[in-house]
């Protein structure tokens, strides 16, 4: 009996130290590239489409990928742009012109091979874009979480399964050191889609600012990143663009008017907003206006009324912001021109024009008789 338990305890020992020794010999499979695309969604060459070959390196890890066990690392940023690839896609090149992209066949092959064949499999995810996880930690670590989410949930609509996200870095490779210039560039990028997120919730807002992480990717060049820097700030301003207030030059003539502000929402959402307005001085009076909805891709006019105090001219500052008051859109300008007259200087100035018309008609009646005469 001794002998039998001797044995069991042997089998069982034998047993839990093989495992985690089997766990620790899975094989790290790591679907992580530089950037492919700019900001703006077109690729820099058509590289990709050779590499994701059965014959290309990222063809062959999931064509023939190492035996099982195994753990998939997973940029995000990675999959969408092959998933950008699977409808007709253009290649950007340095002289602006756009040619097309002739790897959709491949992209679409590539993406249904490595659903398949990792559905067994752990996939762990990075943080979207792959930047270096200690410099990002330490320096943004609100926007860190942020990559995270948002790559774990595409992932997982891709994969239509659950998947793993790195929190730790533990899978996150290469470095970064902190540099000052890059760091504002970024901060300042980040604060103004971050700003725009407070009342805009459109897909493409989402991902312009997961895009942001391949600035601070540990893997990207100098020179390449200086590149993707001038396309970010190009995407961000054209995007900080599409929610504003229409400046404007109006002449008023009456003491009480409206003034018809031209508000527009050019993101695929509707926007709700207050319109705040600030007169530069006394001589008007006009208010803004709380809870503006504006449809997505639109523009919608406000009549706003106006009390003149005096003539002259007047710029009201006009901008968007939040329910809280915080600002979304930079300063608009509304130029009036306060032309108005009072009432009874109008009435004098109209009776005089009338009696010169009439003196006036009386003479040429006159001089009219006397001609015939």
């Amino acid at each position: 009996m001794k002998r039998i338990w001797l044995v069991l305890t042997l089998i069982l020992g034998l047993q839990f130290t093989y495992l985690p020794a089997q766990a620790a010999e899975a094989k790290v499979i790591r679907l992580v590239t530089e950037p492919n695309r700019n900001f703006s969604g077109y690729f820099y060459s058509d590289e990709l489409a050779t590499r994701l070959a059965p014959t290309g390196d990222l063809g062959k890890l999931v064509f023939y990928p190492a035996n099982r066990p195994r753990i998939w690392v997973v940029d995000t940023a990675f999959i969408d742009d092959v998933i950008a690839m699977k409808d007709d896609y253009k290649i950007g090149l340095e002289s602006g012109e756009k040619i097309d992209g002739i790897g959709s066949y491949v992209a679409t092959n590539w993406l249904n091979q490595f659903s398949f064949i990792s559905s067994s499999d752990q996939v762990i995810v990075l943080p979207y874009g792959n930047p270096a996880y200690r410099l990002l930690k330490n320096y943004a670590p609100g926007e860190l979480n942020y990559y995270y989410f948002h790559a774990n949930k595409r992932l997982t609509t891709f994969l239509a399964r659950p998947v793993i996200s790195d929190k730790l870095g533990k899978y996150s490779e290469g470095s970064l050191q902190s540099n000052n210039s890059l760091r504002i560039d970024y901060a300042e990028n980040r604060r103004k889609l971050t700003t725009l997120s407070r009342v805009v919730d459109a897909p493409e807002l989402t991902t312009l600012r997961l895009q942001l992480a391949r600035l601070l990717n540990p893997d990207v060049n100098k020179d390449f990143r200086a590149r993707l820097l001038k396309s970010a700030e190009k995407e961000v301003i054209r995007s900080d663009r599409k929610l504003k207030v229409v400046s404007g030059r109006y002449r008023l003539t009456s003491a009480s008017v409206e003034i018809p502000v031209t508000l527009v929402n050019n993101f695929s959402t509707p926007v709700k907003v207050n319109l705040e307005l600030l007169p530069r001085n006394s001589r008007v009076q006009i208010a803004g206006i709380a809870d503006v909805s504006i449809a997505p891709n639109s523009k919608m006019q406000l009549l706003l009324p106006a009390n003149v105090i005096t003539p002259g001219t007047v710029t009201v500052a006009a901008r968007l912001t939040d329910a809280k008051g915080v600002p979304i859109t930079k300063y608009s300008q509304l130029n009036l021109n306060l032309s108005v007259v009072d009432s009874r200087v109008a009435w004098f100035t109209s009776s005089a024009a009338v009696l010169l018309f009439v003196a006036a008609t009386l003479q040429t009646v006159r001089r009219v008789r006397r001609s015939r005469k």
